[in-house]
């Protein structure tokens, strides 16, 4: 029985498969929001804590200037939703000296937007503590009493005016 290694050096076709199937990365998930796009809170909780915000596939700036850095791990057209990692594990002081998501730092978020009625688009932005990787399949977390891995704060936004 021959070795691996001589077969693949003497077909140049193998080995130039092999090669390209090592090189090539996990394919990125396709661009939402390349530039800030302005939301209006509208949920209690949004008004009182975040205020108005500007979110893109890299960041979420909310009304105090403080931001969260975002990376896209999915994004579901069909569904129109979207999951992001939250770069900068953190979860910062906002309006009223509130917190985004209580006292621990935030791992991931989703961002799913729907039409209203007349027009106007909707954002409800839910984020989660989950230590692990997370997938959009993983949602809605099962396990209730799991405080490691929980949904901690969920803000409703309306499409800015203006």
């Amino acid at each position: 029985m021959r070795a691996l290694a001589p077969l693949v050096l003497r077909s140049p076709v193998l080995l130039a498969a092999l090669l390209l199937g090592c090189a090539t990365e996990p394919a990125q998930p396709q661009a939402r929001w390349s530039e800030p796009v302005r939301w209006d809170a509208l949920s209690t909780t949004a008004l009182g804590i975040t205020g108005n915000i500007a979110l893109s596939d890299e960041a979420l700036t909310f009304a105090n200037g403080a931001q969260l850095k975002l990376q896209l791990v999915q994004y579901d057209a069909a569904n129109e939703v979207s999951l992001y990692k939250v770069l900068n594990q953190t979860s910062p002081k906002l309006l009223n000296d509130n917190l985004f998501c209580g006292e621990q730092p935030v791992d991931y978020m989703t961002a799913a937007t729907s039409e209203a009625p007349g027009g106007q688009s909707d954002l409800q932005i839910t984020a989660y503590y989950y230590p692990e990787s997370l997938r959009l399949s993983d949602l809605p977390l099962k396990d209730k009493d799991d405080l490691t891995r929980s949904m901690c704060a969920i803000y409703t936004y309306v499409s800015a005016s203006g």
